[in-house]
C-alpha cells in the first residue's frame, strides 16, 4: 500500500475519533443543562461534572484512536508483507513459465536440426 493511502486511512481515523468526541461534549453538555433548568442540579455541580465527564471522555478517545492507529498500521504491514510475498510468487512463476519457453524453443531447435 503506498503511503498516501497509509497517510489518508490515518487521518480519517483521527478525524473520525475528533467527530465522536464533539458529538460527546455536546451530549454531555445538554444534558447537564436540562438537569440544572430541572433543578436536579446546580451550576457549580454541573460545571465539574461536565468537566469530569469530558476528562474521561479525551482519555477514552485517546485510547480508541491509539488502538484504531495500532490496528490500522498492523494490517498495512501485513499486507505489505502479502503483497511482497505475491509479488515473489508472481516473479517466481514468470521464471517458471519463461524456462518451459526456453526448453520448448530448444526443443523446437533441435528437431529442426535433425530433420
Amino acid at each position: 500500500m503506498d503511503k498516501m493511502k497509509k497517510i489518508g486511512i490515518l487521518g480519517a481515523t483521527a478525524l473520525i475519533g475528533a467527530g465522536l468526541a464533539a458529538l460527546s461534549e455536546e451530549r454531555i453538555k445538554e444534558c447537564v443543562k436540562d438537569k440544572i433548568e430541572a433543578g436536579t442540579m446546580s451550576k457549580e455541580e454541573g460545571k465539574m461534572l461536565v468537566e469530569d465527564l469530558l476528562s474521561e471522555v479525551k482519555k477514552q478517545k485517546f485510547n480508541m484512536e491509539k488502538n484504531i492507529v495500532e490496528k490500522v498500521h498492523n494490517t498495512i504491514k501485513m499486507a505489505d508483507k502479502e503483497l511482497i510475498e505475491l509479488s515473489d510468487k508472481i516473479d517466481e512463476m514468470k521464471i517458471q513459465e519463461l524456462e518451459a519457453e526456453l526448453e520448448k524453443m530448444k526443443s523446437l531447435r533441435k528437431a529442426n536440426n535433425y530433420s
